[in-house]
């Protein structure tokens, strides 16, 4: 780096830190704040308290970083502006791009450390954290699941439930299909009740319908072709979460889903979601760069007030996407990535009109 960048570079860091702990310590408030009163109702003492708010940190640190980063950049880059610094060193010749090298390979850097600081540091710290606040509000998630379709045996046995029980692990209204190497149903099973005998599931008056001969249905009391075997934890009610897992514990998860016939629009959406967030920081600099000159007065107050404009924005229009995803609307890839997509286009263009 040459004396420009270093001075650059000089006056960025020290801002970055300092908004990066203003933001840590308004996440962390915002979250005392919701839940307080719960922590009050339920005994819980200022040592668990203070325990939750150290688990809260690294995902704080998540969220603040490209809003560091924002008002960092806009501040400083207003800043030389207002002093005319950057007057005075595009006068003589030296590009904006060349100035400002230095942030976007911090830009870069930044993005690549935040994938790895998610997924080998945040999903365990938002795991425990949310387990501590189960345990500490007294909370107990029902695993009982309604409305329940499971493909088994590489779907040749189709599950269908209206209700399944998990402390008695029963299910109710079921109809089961058990299909052949051609997808041809061969047997479709009705019971009210079936139980988990610990190895396979019993039926109680049951009704079995055959169609193995050509144009002729057979119906059957209490017979059951074959054992099923699926085992209970399938028909649960889906409380993990892929914030919660690692990337390979997440494709992993979302493959079972699949295998199961169970929706993974979701899921897939915030396993893409992974990957693009960390680009939020290098995205959000080239705004900053490209706006940060607008401003002569009030530049502490309207870097701010940019910062917090620039997220909402690209937090609303991600929101939007991932709930389009969700509704299958649009791919969960498309969910993911097209607010980066639209936001690094969008920056390049502001960028060629930046003031040089």
């Amino acid at each position: 780096m040459n004396m420009l960048q270093r001075y650059l570079m000089k006056q960025f860091l020290p801002v970055c830190f300092v908004a990066l702990l203003f933001f840590i310590v308004m996440l962390e408030l915002g979250d005392l704040f919701a839940n307080l009163w719960k922590y009050l109702s339920n005994d819980v003492g200022a040592k668990e308290i203070l325990r939750v708010m150290w688990l809260y940190i690294p995902k704080c640190v998540s969220y603040s970083m490209p809003l560091s980063v924002l008002f960092a950049s806009s501040y400083t880059m207003g800043n030389m502006y207002a002093r005319n610094e950057l007057t005075s060193i595009f006068a003589s010749g030296y590009s904006l791009f060349s100035l400002i090298r230095p942030l976007l390979i911090l830009g870069i850097i930044l993005s690549s450390f935040m994938f790895f600081f998610e997924n080998n540091v945040v999903i365990h710290s938002v795991s425990a954290k949310n387990n501590l606040n189960r345990v500490l509000l007294k909370q107990e998630e029902s695993l009982s699941n309604t409305n329940i379709v499971v493909l088994s045996e590489a779907g040749s046995i189709v599950y269908m439930a209206d209700y399944y029980e998990n402390v008695e692990k029963k299910l109710y209204s079921l109809m089961v299909i058990i299909r052949n190497s051609d997808g041809v149903p061969e047997y479709i099973l009705q019971s009210p009740v079936a139980s988990w005998s610990g190895s396979s599931w019993v039926l109680e008056d049951s009704v079995c319908y055959s169609f193995l001969e050509l144009n002729k249905v057979t119906m059957s009391n209490n017979n059951t072709p074959i054992q099923l075997t699926e085992m209970p934890q399938t028909f649960m009610r889906n409380i993990t979460s892929v914030d919660e897992l690692s990337i390979k514990e997440a494709k992993s998860y979302i493959e079972k889903m699949k295998k199961a016939g169970s929706p993974f629009a979701e899921q897939l959406s915030n396993y893409y979601k992974r990957f693009s967030f960390p680009l939020t920081i290098f995205i959000v600099l080239f705004f900053s760069i490209s706006l940060g000159g607008r401003f002569k007065k009030n530049i502490m107050l309207m870097s701010l007030l940019l910062s917090l404009s620039i997220a909402v924005a690209y937090y609303v229009m991600q929101m939007v996407t991932m709930l389009f995803a969700k509704w299958e609307y649009i791919s969960p890839f498309s969910g993911a990535w097209l607010p980066a997509i639209f936001f690094i286009i969008t920056s390049i263009l502001i960028l060629r009109n930046a003031r040089t």
